[in-house]
């Protein structure tokens, strides 16, 4: 109990706690520190009530509280130490007298011993059970250390793989995930079904890695998962194909799709949590020679909009994105093809913009970040919610700014122009390869020129490239083909200067990189550009005009990132399509 304990309560509790029960304690401080409302309470003690849980280890599952915050409070209330994963030894030595269900079922790992006695890490510091049921066994004092619950199912699910390879153990460790209602969620949570287990393990190894999808490809005999990480697919792990099956109805079934169609493509969504954060999944399966593929892009990391300042864009590039978004109406687009951030990159703008004096509606597929005080709609073409019928919508309600994820058609493309030139301010992305070239998509798309030279005011396109890892790039001398290039950018310098290059070290786990970085190119609309968009050939017209204002481009941007050292020459030639500098 915490009066036992070193610290019994933490600065800001009230002077009314003493003599409350241990929950009611975690739940005051949970509520001083700001990591949880009324509401959660309310939501996590019935689901706690139901399972029989703990309040902590039932807030952490459901992700009303990341268990890395849990974690902290525990060792701020009981004065003790938090582990890290990094912590744990290798390998992992658990006393024969421990049976490995209790620890499971308690949340506690054995992780060594000291003066104090065994050092156990524990997901829930207060649970009383575990501690004299672990002091019982090995007739030893028990040293309480707090722990991610997450980080000790991975320590105990390694160990019990090492112990019996080819048990089904390795099928897997749980999280609290997917789809009904919260007891479902912590029944999910308990499960020892292999393939539930299985999911959930490589759900929560995407994102301990930062991945943004996860791809599932059935071949004859195994079942291979690959992660795309800063953009770039890699091999996780191969399966065995008796795997494959199990593996893909079990996710089809947290999706909500038909499992029992294999024939024809299917698209849902996933409501996931892990390490006390939820995640969105978008799932998308189709069939092949070896029966269903799946590819699950992971979305909602990230609760609240990026900062344009924390883009990281080129000084010229956010002074113009700035300007921009000062008008009070007008079309401001970003190009490039998928995955280049242009999302992102719309949302710090509408962060930048967001206000309450300013209506802001939002129509997207899907809603990859959440911004408080923003209505955002959700496009669902199978029930005729398209962007089209959406956006006619929208108008009606009366919005100052309207964000459209992306312009597909025609009919959005029209709106678009209309609502700009009727004084709103539209944000939109378009898939074209230059600032320049989403002239000549939307005139392809039936915009007639003289409305897109009125209200089209800026255009900025976008390319991501992966940053080096600061605790392993090394440089090399450039070829005379490389030095040549790089003359342009640098200068005097030109003779001085080495390449960056990747190598690889444990930090960035031997790729080299770690993390990505923008290239943006800006054209700002003025009253030249205006009239080149009304000329015969405007996408040439407005590049030759860029090149008379020494706009950088492109490829010198990405350049000059090269000549910082963030990013290496190869990274930047393998995203970048037009050699203009």
């Amino acid at each position: 109990m915490w009066t036992k304990m070193s610290r019994p309560s933490i600065l800001g509790l009230s002077s009314q706690s003493e003599g409350m029960s241990d929950e009611a304690r975690l739940v005051e401080a949970l509520q001083h520190h700001q990591l949880i409302t009324v509401e959660g309470v309310e939501r996590v003690r019935a689901a706690a009530l139901a399972r029989g849980l703990a309040f902590s280890r039932a807030a952490t599952r459901l992700g009303v509280v990341s268990e890395r915050d849990m974690a902290g409070l525990f060792g701020e209330l009981l004065g003790i130490d938090v582990l890290a994963r990094s912590d744990y030894p290798r390998p992992l030595a658990i006393p024969a007298g421990l049976n490995p269900v209790f620890l499971r079922r308690h949340g506690v790992c054995p992780i060594g011993e000291s003066k104090a006695g065994l050092r156990l890490a524990m997901a829930n510091p207060l649970d009383e059970v575990a501690v004299e049921g672990v002091r019982f066994a090995l007739g030893k004092p028990v040293e309480r250390l707090a722990a991610l619950e997450s980080d000790i199912e991975e320590q105990l699910q390694a160990n019990a793989r090492e112990e019996s390879p080819h048990s089904d153990a390795h099928a897997g460790q749980g999280e609290a995930a997917g789809s009904g209602d919260d007891i479902d969620r912590l029944s999910d949570h308990d499960s020892d079904a292999p393939a539930i287990r299985l999911a959930h393990r490589l759900l929560t190894q995407a994102m301990d890695m930062h991945a943004s999808d996860i791809h599932l490809e059935p071949s004859a005999d195994a079942l291979v998962v690959r992660y795309r990480i800063d953009g770039i697919l890699q091999e996780a792990e191969t399966l065995s194909g008796r795997w494959s099956q199990a593996l893909i109805s079990r996710l089809k079934l947290m999706a909500r799709l038909d499992i029992a169609e294999k024939r024809l493509p299917q698209d849902g969504r996933i409501r996931f949590t892990t390490r006390g954060v939820s995640l969105d999944l978008r799932v998308a399966t189709f069939p092949t020679l070896h029966g269903e593929s799946m590819v699950l892009r992971l979305l909602g990391q990230h609760s609240v909009s990026p900062e344009l300042e924390r883009l990281e864009l080129d000084p010229f590039s956010l002074s113009e994105i700035r300007t921009a978004l000062g008008r009070p109406h007008g079309i401001v687009l970003i190009t490039g093809p998928t995955g280049s951030g242009k999302t992102t990159t719309l949302y710090a703008a509408l962060n930048a913009i967001r206000s309450p004096e300013l209506k802001i509606v939002t129509v997207e597929d899907p809603i990859e970040y959440t911004l408080p005080g923003v209505a955002q709609l959700q496009v669902k073409p199978e029930i005729g919610l398209t962007y089209g019928a959406a956006l006619r919508s929208v108008l009606r309600n009366d919005p100052d700014v309207i964000m459209i994820g992306e312009i597909r058609d025609g009919e959005t493309a029209d709106i678009a122009i209309r609502s700009a030139l009727t004084g709103h301010l539209v944000l939109a992305t378009l898939h074209t390869n230059t600032a320049a070239g989403a002239v000549t998509r939307l005139l392809d798309l039936g915009v007639a020129d003289y409305l897109l030279a009125s209200t089209l005011v800026f255009a900025g396109a976008q390319r991501l490239v992966r940053r080096l890892c600061p605790a392993c790039v090394t440089t090399r001398s450039p070829t005379p083909e490389e030095h040549a290039a790089m003359a342009v950018v640098a200068g005097d310098d030109a003779g001085a200067y080495r390449l960056p290059m990747a190598t690889g070290c444990p930090a960035c786990r031997g790729r080299g990189y770690s993390g990505r970085i923008p290239l943006f190119e800006a054209l700002a609309i003025g009253t030249e550009e205006r009239g080149a968009i009304r000329q015969a050939h405007a996408e040439e017209a407005l590049q030759r005009l860029a090149r008379e204002k020494l706009i950088p481009s492109l490829l010198s941007i990405g350049l000059r990132r090269v000549l910082a050292g963030e990013t290496t020459l190869d990274e930047v030639l393998g995203v970048i399509e037009d050699g203009r500098l």
